[in-house]
């Protein structure tokens, strides 16, 4: 017979300190297989082992490997947007330099986790308007700084579209050789800054009148 909480669609939310160390030392087991042997080739056992706990208590708290994903591309996009309403305390003054800083920020901390672009990449784990609109939402109240005349309406797909040529320069990163992957994050850089501009530009007030 099968155990009920394998068949439970929802982790168990641990409710004692203990229960907390084991979740964060799974997930912390999870992300290290999943940045060095891939999503699909890594296994429940394997998360298990790697976290130094049985099997059953895997599945206590996480049901499925799909249910770990989640979890942790979550919590991914949950830093990332802090992250980036940390930086809008010292936003650049101009779109361009904007555009290329916020491919560097989202770099800079997906090459702190290196399991999240794999994640990102994982269709089956959360919808994808999830994923996309954690981050687009995010851009989207940075671009409102610069444009605050602007309505949500007509900011969303410019956010929504920066959002993508982000994500587009981490993944092709990913599939690069260093050098190569270097060059595209510049022209990405490049192309986000330009397209900004050339979308905003004409509508951003003189610093001192916003």
């Amino acid at each position: 017979m099968t155990s009920p909480h394998i068949l439970s669609r929802h982790p168990k939310v641990p409710r004692q300190e203990r229960g907390e160390r084991r979740v964060a030392d799974l997930l912390g087991a999870a992300e290290q297989l999943f940045a060095t042997a891939g999503y699909d080739a890594t296994t429940m056992s394997a998360i298990a082992k790697q976290a130094g706990a049985s099997i059953g208590s895997l599945y206590q708290f996480f049901p499925s490997k799909e249910s770990i994903g989640s979890a942790l591309l979550r919590r991914y996009m949950d830093e990332l947007g802090e992250r980036l309403a940390q930086w809008q305390k010292t936003l650049p003054t101009s779109l361009d330099v904007f555009g290329q800083e916020l491919i560097t920020v989202a770099y800079d901390y997906l090459s702190q986790r290196p399991a999240c672009r794999v994640l990102a990449e994982t269709p089956s784990l959360v919808p994808k308007s999830y994923r996309m609109e954690k981050l687009s939402v995010s851009v989207q109240a940075l671009l409102a700084t610069f444009v605050p005349q602007m309505t949500e309406a007509e900011l969303a797909p410019i956010a929504l579209a920066a959002s993508m040529m982000v994500r587009a320069a981490m993944q092709g990163s990913r599939l690069l050789d260093e050098a190569r992957g270097k060059s595209l994050r510049h022209e990405m850089q490049q192309a986000l800054g330009g397209y900004l501009v050339a979308r905003l530009g004409p509508q951003v007030a003189p610093r001192g009148k916003r």
